[in-house]
């Protein structure tokens, strides 16, 4: 073949090259085809939240014919319980701090069919009723809607609350309508630090033995060394609530309030003990016999006097020692 032109035979040979490599094998490095097509074990393919099939407006809200709020609503409903049809693309996507973020949501109605409404993201949501007692264990503000823009100046000091709605969004958030004796009813937003669930007792409670005292309902979970472990001698208290994993919500004859666990506690039925025990392997110390923490450490292989003994529900039979690090439990050879 001949040109005309050296422009003519570098164009063509740019052509050339291109076809070449559209029509190469795809190159991958050597091993079974399996492995070189292989997505990482952690990707995962996301799955967006679905629309909830019902929705609670909670102010007066436009329809509109179309998702477009430039021209006059149709109607405007007052705050109540919607059905759904659709939505946007991409309405679960939560908007940037700061911004409200509407979002065009389809409804179903009686007298106009489906219709459009212009939402803020924060208010995809539904309320369902409860009852049920939260604790806060640190204060919390109060809202007259389920949302950050409603919060008044409002702060309630750590206290039981009662809960009778819930606000709950398809991101999973919720929001707490509790009841108040001078304002009504109140929400909470995103609350730090609460539990849910929370048990009225209003009783006295006897503590046979000595009792770990805390001062949150998790300090069990956060001990790092025997000395920061503040036990409390046998005394009667007054409960006045319960977790639902088991811990109390006590006062004491002084007015003091704080949080016990009965787990946490030296066993009633420990007897006395003059065994000397051979540890054979390192051995756990626990700071009470038949839980898993707290745990300070272990022991090597050596023999020690103990003073006290306990069977648990298994039979297995724990000792009290004295140890560098205070009174501990362990369970030779386990």
């Amino acid at each position: 073949m001949k040109f005309r032109t050296n422009r003519h035979a570098r164009r063509f040979i740019r052509f050339m090259f291109a076809v070449l490599l559209c029509a190469s094998p795809l190159l991958v490095p050597a091993g079974p085809p399996a492995e070189a097509i292989a997505l990482p074990a952690l990707a995962h393919k996301f799955s967006p939240p679905e629309l909830p099939p019902v929705i609670t407006l909670l102010e007066d809200t436009p329809l509109y014919p179309e998702p477009d709020d430039s021209d006059e609503p149709w109607a405007v409903l007052s705050p109540q319980d919607v059905q759904t049809v659709e939505a946007e693309q991409e309405w679960y996507l939560a908007p940037p701090p700061g911004e409200q973020g509407k979002r065009w949501i389809r409804i179903s109605t009686t007298w106009l069919g489906d219709m459009w409404m212009h939402i803020d993201y924060d208010r995809i949501g539904r309320i369902v009723p409860a009852d049920t007692n939260i604790a806060l264990i640190w204060s919390a503000a109060l809202y007259t809607e389920p949302v950050q823009s409603a919060q008044t100046d409002v702060v309630l000091a750590p206290q039981t609350v009662h809960c009778n709605a819930m606000f709950q969004t398809p991101g999973g958030s919720n929001a707490y309508r509790i009841e108040t004796s001078w304002l009504g009813d109140m929400w909470l937003v995103r609350p730090n630090r609460i539990l849910l669930d929370m048990e009225i007792i209003g009783r006295d409670m006897v503590l046979p033995t000595e009792t770990l005292r805390m001062e949150d309902s998790d300090t069990a979970h956060r001990l790092q060394r025997p000395s920061e472990a503040v036990m409390i001698p046998p005394q009667t208290v007054y409960a006045l609530e319960k977790t639902v994993n088991g811990e109390y919500h006590v006062r004491d004859a002084e007015g003091a309030e704080f949080w016990i666990d009965l787990r946490y506690a030296q066993p009633a039925s420990a007897k006395p003990s003059s065994d000397t025990i051979q540890l054979s392997k390192d051995t756990l110390i626990h700071l009470f016999p038949a839980m898993d923490h707290p745990i300070f450490g272990s022991l090597s292989p050596q023999k020690i006097e103990a003073f006290q003994q306990w069977d648990d529900e298994q039979g297995q039979r724990w000792y009290r020692i004295h140890s560098w690090n205070g009174d501990l439990w362990i369970l030779p050879d386990h």
